[in-house]
C-alpha cells in the first residue's frame, strides 16, 4: 500500500512538470462507486477526467491510448532520454467542451520491465486513435491494400479531419511470426501504404502524416495464443498533437 501510494505521489509531481507540454493529460480521477476509498490509480474502477474535449475532437466512444513517460539515465556520464510507455485504452463516456471523463477498457498486460505500474494514474497523457486490423486492410504476408480496406481508411480520413491535427502517426504492427526484420520491413511498407492512401484518394495533408513500422516490437497481448497474435496484426492511426 506505502508502495502504491508513493509511485502515485511521483506519477502526480511529473504531472505537475510536464502538464503545460502535454496537452490531452489525466488530470483527475472520477470514482463513481463509492466515497473516495477506493485508490486512485485503481485503473479498473476508477473513470477520469482527461484534458481533451469536444473542441479538440472528442466525441463519445473516442478511443484513447494511454501513455506515460520515464526518463532513462545513461549508466556512464549525464545522457538522459524519455522513454514512452503505452499502458492501456480508455474509451470516452461523457464529454463537454474543454475536457471529457473516459473509462479505462484495456491495461497493457504484455511483459515491460520499464512500465512501473500497470494502472492509469494522474499525470499520464492519452492520443486519440483509430484502430483497424491488418487483416482488414491486407492480405496475409503482402503490402498491397485489399479493395475492401478502402472502406476502412475512409473511416480513418473521417477520424483524422475532425481533430485537425498537426501531427498523425500511421503505425503498422505485425505478431511475432515469421522473420523479425522481414516483420519490421513489411509493417514498414504497409504504413507507407496506408498513408498514401489517404493523401491521395482522402485529401489529408502529407505534411502532418508521419508512417512508422513496428514489426512486433510493440505488441498489445502475448503472442501466445492465436487471439493474442490477432491483436497484435493492427494498424493504428494515432493523433499525436
Amino acid at each position: 500500500m506505502t508502495r502504491l501510494l508513493t509511485l502515485f505521489f511521483i506519477s502526480f509531481l511529473c504531472w505537475a512538470e510536464n502538464v503545460a507540454a502535454q496537452e490531452f493529460v489525466v488530470f483527475k480521477v472520477h470514482t463513481p462507486f463509492d466515497m473516495g476509498q477506493v485508490m486512485p490509480d485503481s485503473g479498473r474502477v476508477n473513470d477520469f477526467y482527461i484534458r481533451v474535449g469536444l473542441q479538440e475532437g472528442a466525441q463519445i466512444g473516442t478511443v484513447l491510448n494511454v501513455y506515460r513517460d520515464r526518463e532513462i539515465v545513461a549508466d556512464i556520464g549525464t545522457f538522459r532520454v524519455t522513454d514512452r510507455h503505452y499502458i492501456g485504452r480508455m474509451r470516452v463516456i461523457t464529454t463537454n467542451q474543454e475536457y471529457s471523463v473516459s473509462r479505462v477498457v484495456d491495461l497493457a498486460n504484455f511483459s515491460d520491465p520499464h512500465r512501473v505500474l500497470n494502472a492509469v494514474v494522474i499525470g499520464d497523457y492519452v492520443q486519440p486513435v483509430f484502430v483497424v486490423s491488418s487483416e482488414n486492410l491486407f492480405e496475409q504476408g503482402s503490402g498491397s491494400l485489399r479493395p475492401e480496406g478502402q472502406t476502412e481508411i475512409a473511416r480513418a480520413a473521417l477520424f483524422i479531419a475532425r481533430f485537425q491535427p498537426i501531427k498523425v502517426r500511421v503505425e503498422g504492427h505485425t505478431d511475432n511470426t515469421g522473420d523479425e526484420d522481414a516483420n519490421m520491413t513489411l509493417s514498414q511498407a504497409r504504413a507507407e501504404a496506408v498513408m498514401r492512401t489517404l493523401i491521395d484518394d482522402h485529401g489529408i495533408d502529407e505534411e502532418i502524416l508521419v508512417p512508422v513500422g513496428y514489426g512486433e516490437g510493440k505488441p498489445l497481448a502475448p503472442n501466445d495464443t492465436p487471439e493474442g497474435q490477432r491483436k497484435n496484426r493492427r494498424f493504428e492511426i494515432v493523433i499525436e498533437k
